[in-house]
């Protein structure tokens, strides 16, 4: 949940219990709420948000895209028909994790990292 917003910095602070992580939006940031284009002006104390940041090379955290509001759930996968679909099933999966990896981890021109996903809700559950 966001825990302060300040508006005159374009920032946000999630706080969980072990972390507290500010956010910078920019011109860059992409904001939603809903299926609505947001501004940071949406972005209110006590709200779930999730989204993507870059790293800087200060270490500063600079939020690439912001969704407002509880995270989706998603649909649970349908369990695979046969064997032989099992096994395709499984290899499509450790693909899609295997390139959603290199994503995270491809750095950006800024030196950054891109792609590093946040979770308000993620944070809070941290133990």
């Amino acid at each position: 949940m966001v825990s302060a917003v300040d508006q005159k910095n374009n920032t946000f602070t999630i706080s969980g219990k072990e972390a507290t992580r500010v956010f910078k939006v920019t011109d860059k940031t992409s904001i939603m709420k809903g299926a609505a284009a947001g501004t940071m002006k949406d972005i209110a104390d006590n709200e779930e948000v999730s989204g993507a940041y870059w790293k800087n090379s200060d270490g500063t955290l600079e939020a690439k895209f912001v969704k407002l509001g509880p995270m989706e759930k998603k649909a649970a996968s349908p369990a695979p028909k046969s064997k032989s679909a099992s096994a395709r099933w499984t290899k499509r999966q450790a693909a899609q994790s295997s390139a959603a990896s290199r994503t995270t981890d491809r750095l950006d021109e800024s030196g950054g990292v891109a792609g590093r996903a946040f979770s308000s809700a993620s944070l809070r559950n941290k133990s």
